[in-house]
């Protein structure tokens, strides 16, 4: 049978669980609300800056095609601003800690599956991402960054976009904001590529001023690492709801448990006390 002692201890300890619970809650809270104004702004406007970023690529290849077939040229290299390895690229954020539900490990469930099915050289972001893929055992090229979960660090961003701008297709692993209930893994394109399975889209011809290769250059170096940004601010939304969710959860939990270690701790009063009057009226009897 449990103790005074042992639920006095519990009381105390579901008391402050609950206090740590209810400021994390709240922390998690206020990050949420500071990027979920910023995404959800800029994220319709970076979908159709995407799309128009396939567009613009279509008709590069288009004129390279044409152009090498006028000029019989047959490496499609010598035409081209910025040189690529021809690979293709899976980009996994994850993050460093956890109070994220299962939300992280339904994304990486989704990234090891597509990296066993169509092997790529990988990218993953956050220590719990590395943890996952070197207990999964995947045999892949990869590269690691330690990237922080509450803020865009610029410095490393710029390491991270370096490392992959140079891949030919780039498809990033990461969680959808739907509402603060609800959060989803998708995956993204953020080199110009339709998606496996994707429909293409209506191309619509552009005259390009002042060229079409300083155009591509400019979406390809600034437009691709404010769309990488924007899914790093994503996945950062998703993950804070989350967590939100989640302490808000164990919160309740906890409230509800020390609901019931108080209700035993009068109990067991309510016994002590009777106790005591049958004791005191038991030597009342004998002095009588």
């Amino acid at each position: 049978m449990t103790g005074k002692r042992e639920l006095k201890r519990e009381k105390d300890f579901l008391i402050n669980l609950r206090t740590i619970m209810e400021t994390y809650e709240e922390i998690a809270a206020t990050r949420m609300t500071r990027v979920r104004t910023s995404v959800l702004q800029n994220r319709n406007f970076l979908l159709g800056l995407n799309s128009i970023f396939k567009q613009v690529r279509f008709s590069y290849e288009e004129f390279i095609n044409k152009h090498m077939k006028r000029k019989r040229i047959v490496d499609p290299s010598k035409l081209t601003f910025m040189k690529h390895n021809g690979k293709k690229l899976y980009v996994f954020i994850s993050a460093n800690t956890g109070l994220y539900g299962g939300i992280i490990g339904k994304t990486f469930r989704v990234f090891a599956d597509t990296v066993k099915k169509a092997p790529a050289d990988v990218v993953i972001l956050g220590k719990l991402g590395l943890e996952m893929f070197i207990a999964e055992k995947i045999k892949a090229r990869l590269v690691y960054f330690e990237f922080p979960d509450n803020r865009i660090d610029e410095v490393i961003l710029k390491k991270i976009v370096d490392q992959i701008i140079k891949y030919d297709e780039v498809l990033v692993f990461y969680e959808e904001f739907i509402s603060v209930i609800n959060q989803s893994p998708i995956v993204t394109s953020i080199s110009g590529d339709p998606l496996p399975g994707e429909k293409s889209e209506t191309f619509v011809r552009y005259f390009f001023e002042p060229s079409l290769e300083k155009v591509m250059e400019f979406f390809e170096k600034e437009i691709f690492a404010s769309i990488f940004q924007q899914t790093i601010s994503e996945s950062e939304l998703a993950k804070f709801a989350v967590r939100m969710v989640s302490l808000d959860l164990a919160s309740e939990n906890a409230k509800n448990k020390l609901k019931q270690v108080i209700l035993a701790n009068n109990r067991m009063k309510h016994q002590e006390n009777n106790k005591k009057q049958m004791e005191k009226y038991a030597s009342m009897k004998l002095w009588k």
